[in-house]
């Protein structure tokens, strides 16, 4: 069986509940000759300790396919990147404050993360990163010279969140994208950072064909993950719509099902 590369979500996947790597993923992911590619909703920022505690090296994925790059840190490369127009990111920010003034929203750029208030959805994202938030008006920061790869809403029931997924229907804006990540997220980037468009830059380049390909993942934006790799793995937290488009299921992330999936290849 040939693998020419790996690709994997980070939270609810590669990561346990308690957003660290469990060892066991460490242990078999540092130890196998095949490139492996994180590819996540999360800005690179947080995904530096990943990087580093299993040795990746090659290009990585970031807010779903906002930002393709190598290295962590100051040593970072960026290869491309697709930000949202600071106009968009404007309106949606306006309309959003009238229509939900009590959801937690934020904004990153490359290297930062925002907030106008430390709120309930807030404090859940910096138990799960370790990253605390640069706190500052929108109004004031947009006024900048800044590029917005992600606006990130951060919801506590469904009936909300459906609620949130009808209104940006409705908006019809036609130059983002709206994706579910999880349970408690909703995140908008540019209409080209879905996950699957950072892998194809990836196959492109590197001449691997998608058919020796395997991708780990649980949630809806994992999907255009799977429908391009050779070969979708879920995790076995995943939700069952999730399950349905994957050929291969493995244990949660919480029991290493990523590297315990590897292993059994090897």
């Amino acid at each position: 069986m040939t693998v020419e590369r790996f690709f994997s979500d980070m939270d609810g996947t590669l990561l346990g509940s308690n957003g660290d790597i469990p060892q066991y993923n460490i242990d078999v992911i540092k130890n196998i000759e095949t490139p492996f590619s994180l590819v996540s909703a999360r800005a690179p920022m947080e995904m530096d300790f990943v990087i580093n505690a299993l040795h990746l090296e090659g290009p990585q994925i970031g807010f779903n396919g906002g930002i393709i790059y190598e290295g962590t840190g100051d040593d970072r490369k960026v290869i491309q990147q697709n930000y949202i127009q600071i106009d968009i990111v404007k309106n949606i920010i306006k309309n959003f404050s009238d229509n939900f003034p009590d959801v937690s929203l934020s904004l990153y750029d490359e290297n930062h993360w925002f907030a106008e208030k430390i709120d309930r959805g807030i404090e859940l994202e910096k138990s799960i990163t370790g990253q605390n938030p640069t706190v500052i008006n929108f109004g004031n920061l947009l006024k900048k010279a800044v590029n917005v790869f992600k606006i990130m809403i951060i919801v506590f029931d469904e009936d909300t969140m459906q609620k949130l997924i009808q209104y940006f229907d409705g908006k019809n804006e036609k130059s983002v994208i709206v994706q579910r990540s999880g349970e408690q997220y909703l995140e908008i980037t540019n209409k080209d950072a879905i996950k699957a468009n950072g892998i194809k830059y990836v196959l492109e380049t590197e001449n691997v064909n998608p058919v020796n390909t395997y991708a780990f993942g649980d949630g809806h934006n994992d999907i255009p993950m799977f429908e391009l790799v050779g070969h979708p793995v879920a995790m076995g937290n995943a939700m069952d719509e999730i399950k349905n488009y994957a050929e291969f299921i493995t244990s949660s992330n919480d029991e290493g099902g990523v590297g315990e999936f590897i292993k059994k290849m090897n």
